[in-house]
């Protein structure tokens, strides 16, 4: 029985969304960097491209793992051939589950460093630290679990019929798992969501963020999925295509966060009079990242003095520190209704200086 024609279309069209999703990313920064894109090419963009390599392996070796199955016949095969066909498939198996968890975990990797530069203030430094080694240390767990825990010894890993029933079903392999899984998935959830729900904005925009960096919710649930196929399904192609799925639905978390000007270039292309328009108190400037309310509020200051105001304001343009008249608060925000552009402003320690996030406009 070959693979079923709609497991194999659904397979690739998976990696090719994943594959564009990718490809949106570096686009994205591209177009924010221009000739600048690989002298300023950050660490988790580097990363990325290691991943897709790890990545593609992971659906290559479940796709002839899978292919294999359904095209063999296991009944009429002879000893040596058997033996052969087991050693094959135990490769396949081990080496897609390597790659898989390590597509996941680099994907988280990416993202922590993303967060990394969304955080603004000093005591979300140390939170940031504890959540990658948590991170970092699950990530050793399943992979030393896979290698040298339960089915021992490795060589039952290469038997179609091994004596040790833990090498077949991976049953306590798949427990640690997706307890590691969702466990760090949703400690990497919190660090957004967290710091988002906090800023002083409109509700509506903050939902619209809090979705935007919540997209993890999405390999969770096909995370449990996949292991609810796995212990249902053992011996179905149902299991090997929830495998894709999560890695796919993983890639499409970790880049789709950074495709936002892609996006905003799209927009521009398919409604070109969006592109321009006037700024209300509130909304930020693309280009220069300036809001009219807090211009607007240091000019009401101002009027204690002109020639204070001259100072601050020069100061302001120059991109000074921050002067007296225009000290930033603890955490400031401004969205763009359009194209959800924000920056976040805070004090990053004891001498007041300030870091700034602008997607869409400027990298993160």
């Amino acid at each position: 029985m070959a693979m079923p024609l709609s497991t194999r279309a659904e397979c690739w069209v998976w990696y090719g969304l994943a594959i564009g999703a990718v490809v949106m990313r570096y686009q994205s920064q591209y177009l924010v960097r221009k000739r600048r894109f690989f002298d300023k090419m950050t660490i988790d963009d580097i990363l990325m491209a290691i991943i897709v390599l790890i990545y593609t392996t992971s659906i290559s070796a479940l796709y002839i793992y899978f292919d294999i199955v359904a095209t063999t016949d296991f009944d009429a095969l002879t000893p040596d051939e058997y033996a052969a066909v087991g050693r094959k498939m135990g490769i396949l198996n081990i080496l897609s589950e390597t790659s898989m968890q390590t597509t996941l975990w680099g994907n988280k990797c990416c993202l922590l460093l993303l967060y990394n530069r969304l955080t603004l203030f000093g005591h979300y430094r140390k939170t940031w630290v504890s959540v990658a080694a948590y991170t970092g240390l699950a990530y050793v767990a399943v992979i030393v679990s896979l290698y040298g825990g339960w089915c021992r010894p490795f060589s039952e890993y290469m038997e179609l019929q091994p004596e040790n029933a833990e090498c077949l079903t991976w049953k306590n392999y798949n427990i640690l798992q997706i307890t590691m899984n969702l466990s760090t998935d949703l400690v990497l959830l919190l660090i957004p969501v967290t710091l988002i729900s906090r800023l002083k904005m409109k509700i509506g925009k903050k939902l619209l963020l809090i979705c935007l960096f919540s997209m993890g919710v999405f390999v969770m649930l096909c995370a449990i999925l996949t292991k609810v196929a796995v212990f249902t399904y053992s011996t179905d192609f149902v299991w090997f295509m929830w495998c894709v799925r999560e890695t796919s639905t993983a890639m499409l978390v970790g880049n789709l966060v950074l495709g936002m000007p892609t996006l905003r270039a799209a927009w521009r292309c398919v409604f070109p009079q969006s592109s321009i328009t006037p700024l209300r108190d509130g909304e930020s400037s693309a280009g220069t990242g300036e809001t009219y309310a807090t211009y607007n509020t240091a000019k009401k200051v101002s009027r204690v003095g002109s020639d204070a105001w001259s100072a601050a304001e020069q100061q302001h343009h120059h991109g000074g520190g921050p002067s007296q008249w225009n000290s930033p608060p603890a955490a400031r925000v401004a969205i763009s209704s359009v194209y959800t552009d924000f920056e976040l402003y805070g004090k990053a320690g004891a001498k007041g200086e300030t870091r700034r996030l602008s997607m869409g406009s400027e990298h993160v």
